[in-house]
Parts: structure tokens; sequence; C-alpha cells
């Protein structure tokens, strides 16, 4: 697709290239309350083609695991419903499951997957009262109640949304997905202290992310970078883990380039005292050096590898101030 086209997405949409998954999801959920399908239905289709194509439809997706149906009838349905949401076709999905809801009221999968389809195809007030009976029938469900928390959100129910995101987390739900907009909602309240705790723990686990689930930790490396202007103190084990991590993947450094670069950037402006972890970050550049691809690249590198530097000295405790402010002048941009 033509780099005009993708642009004039993000602007359908409200939002920058640089914007993650959650922003484009919250983007989303804002524009389709402002354009619902009744009011506006040429301008919600034009939204919902940007979604499509900005959303990453890769993503490995979590959720209830449901069993198979005893009723032939009820499992064919509950067939043609899967297929229609892999395909992206959200306004079968919903017809299939309204009709399968009514005619199988006793399978709860019905009403699952009806408010998933419902948000899709901008029918979020439907979806709230659905989650709403869904948590209902199944208070300590996790996944219920992390879709009762997304359908809030979709409507603009963010202190709902917020309380819910909560019980999801409380009751285990541990989807990176689910962690990145409980985080988003916890920033707009400012639960600063929420937001590192439930991010950390990501950033401490010990499991090899797939490759389909990088996106979400850069997103949780730079959400981290950003809440830290607050947490000044988290600063050394967030750096120490965001060096292993790049480590780790490498390979896939060259892909994230700007991602990298914001967070990198976000650090270096919080941070205060101590070089010993800070210093860590200088072992990335030899990668990221050889990882870019352009000239632009190459460029955010350098002007990277001059604010690391000069952070650095900024930072020495054994310089005095004249010797900083001399090291401004000379190298300063």
């Amino acid at each position: 697709m033509e780099r005009n086209t993708m642009d004039t997405y993000y602007k359908i949409l409200g939002i920058t290239p640089e914007a993650s998954q959650t922003e484009i999801k919250k983007a989303y959920f804002k524009m389709i309350r402002q354009y619902s399908p009744e009011s506006d239905p040429e301008q919600f289709q034009k939204i919902r083609e940007a979604y499509e194509y900005l959303k990453k439809t890769d993503n490995i997706s979590t959720g209830p695991a449901f069993p198979m149906l005893s009723d032939p009838s009820a499992q064919y349905m509950a067939d043609q419903i899967t297929r229609s949401l892999q395909a992206g076709d959200s306004k079968t999905a919903r017809d299939t499951c309204e009709k399968a809801w009514k005619l199988f009221p006793d399978n709860i999968q019905f009403l699952y997957y009806l408010i998933l389809a419902q948000r899709e195809c901008g029918n979020t007030g439907k979806a709230v009262k659905n989650a709403e009976k869904l948590a209902e029938r199944e208070p300590e469900n996790k996944w219920f109640q992390k879709e009762l928390a997304i359908s809030y959100m979709a409507r603009g129910f963010t202190n709902k949304a917020y309380f819910a995101c909560e019980k999801a987390y409380n009751l285990g739900c541990r989807d990176i997905d689910f962690i990145l907009i409980y985080a988003s909602e916890c920033f707009d309240y400012g639960e600063y202290d929420t937001i590192l705790s439930i991010l950390l723990e990501v950033s401490r686990q010990d499991k090899k992310w797939s490759k389909e689930e990088l996106p979400e930790i850069f997103e949780t490396y730079l959400m981290l970078a950003k809440v830290s202007q607050d947490r000044t103190e988290y600063l050394p084990e967030i750096t120490e883990r965001l060096v292993l991590f790049l480590e780790q993947y490498r390979l896939y450094i060259p892909e994230y380039i700007m991602e990298i670069s914001i967070i990198f950037s976000n650090i270096y402006i919080n941070y205060i005292g101590n070089t010993k972890y800070f210093s860590k970050l200088g072992q990335v550049f030899p990668t990221l050096e050889k990882a870019c691809r352009t000239e632009e690249e190459k460029e955010i590198v350098r002007h990277l590898l001059w604010e690391y530097n000069f952070s650095l000295v900024t930072n020495d405790s054994r310089l005095g101030a004249t010797m900083k402010r001399a090291y401004d002048a000379f190298y300063g941009i």
C-alpha cells in the first residue's frame, strides 16, 4: 500500500504514524462514538477501513476456551461466527450471534461473541448492555470482566472502564493487550504506581516473546519510560531490563529503530543520578548502528548517541558545573 494511503488512514483516526496499537484502538473507539453507523454510515465505513488496516491483525488473541456444543445446529452456528470474525466480517458475525443467542440462550459463548461483533460494528451501547449481562452471569470470569472493561472504554465510560479493568486484572487477566489498555486507563487517572506495578510484572516475566508480541513489549517499555518521570527510582531496573530485552531480540531491532529512539529519549530526559545502570544503554549502540537501513535511521541513532553521551556527562557527579557547561557549549546542538 502506498505511503500516502497509510497517511490518510492515520488522519482519519486523528493519530500520527508513531501511534501504538493501544492508541490506535482508543482513537477508533473515540471516532465511532462521533460517527455511528446510523448517523454517518459513509464516515463510519472509512473509520472501520482505517482501523482494520492499521490494527495488528496477526496479534495472538487470548480469551475463554469454550467447549464443543452438543447440539449440532448450535455448533454449526458457532463455527460460522468464528469464521466470520476471523475474516473480519463483523456484520455477519453479529447477525449470526443474535440468531444463535435467541435460539440457544443457555450457551453463553454466543453472548460473548455477540459483544465482540457489536463493538466492531460500532454498536457500543448494545455491547455495554450485553457485556454487563455477561459479567453478571459469571462475576469471577476474568475474560468476561475484560470484555466489560473494553466495552465501557469503547462507549467512553472511562470511570467504569478503569474499575472494570482493575477487577479483571485482580481476577488474573494477564493478556498483554489488556495489560496495555489497563495501563492506559491508569495513565488517564494518574495512577503511576499501578502502571509501574503491572508493566514491571510484564518486563520481569521469564518467557520467550513471539515475534507477534514484540510490538506490545516495546509499547510496555515506552510506557514505563514515560511514567518514570514521576518515579525515577525505578529507572535503573527499567534500563537494565530494557537492555537485556534488546540483546535477546537484537535480530528484530531493525524493525523498531523509531520505537527504540523514543524509549531512549524518555529515559534520557528522566534519568538523574547514578550512571551505573544508565551507561548500560551504551551496549546497545553498536547493534543499533548496524541495524540502520536508511540515512534517516542513521541520523536518528547518531542523535541518540549524542544525547546519551550528553546525559552521561550531566549525570556524572564527579564533574563540576563549569565542566558540564563547557561540554554543553562545545557539543550542544
